[in-house]
């Protein structure tokens, strides 16, 4: 129980920082993926914010520079890793993903016990950030993708036509249309 309540005070202290400089902020990765397909564990949580923003991201960086561990510690990347008590938390933008303001606006909140609400991309983004992903990483990443689409549809919660003008906007609508076939 020890270790639950460290990773949930750690996952609340993450949205809370992030979120002064980041409201736009939504979880992704494996546990984002949870709520959209079967569970698997994760030892770190990750957002995407948008990190386009250089007098931002290093107003960020200086902010949790004093507070927490951070790497790495200049601006220009388009993923940060924090160390919040003792907890990986990833900050990220992939520079191929379009993190525009309809992904924002299609965010979900859920609610986490111990941590509070926290909001998650939308079953469509999170696929389509997975595809995008996929280019650089590989299979595993394609994979995940094709999870959160086949449980999202299988449940009725998916819309093909924003997914694939997602899809389109990244440049990655032949691999998309791929994932949507039985």
């Amino acid at each position: 129980m020890e270790v639950e309540r460290k990773f949930k005070n750690a996952f609340r202290t993450a949205v809370r920082e992030i979120r002064r400089f980041y409201p736009e902020l939504a979880l992704i990765g494996r546990f984002a993926r949870n709520f959209y397909a079967n569970p698997e564990t994760t030892l770190d949580i990750d957002f995407i914010v948008n990190l386009d923003d250089v007098e931002k991201l290093a107003e960020f960086i200086e902010f949790v520079s004093g507070r927490y561990e951070i790497f790495p510690k200049d601006v220009g990347h388009w993923q940060y890793r924090l160390v919040i008590k003792g907890m990986r938390i990833d900050v990220v933008k992939p520079p191929s993903f379009k993190f525009d303001e309809e992904v924002v606006h299609r965010r979900r909140t859920v609610r986490i016990e111990g941590v509070g609400e926290v909001p998650i991309l939308s079953p469509e983004d999170l696929a389509v950030l997975y595809v995008v992903a996929s280019i650089k990483r590989g299979i595993k990443d394609l994979i995940k993708a094709k999870d959160v689409v086949v449980y999202s549809l299988g449940r009725e919660d998916f819309n093909e036509k924003y997914f694939l003008k997602k899809c389109e906007e990244n440049g990655v609508k032949p691999i998309c249309l791929v994932l949507l076939q039985d």
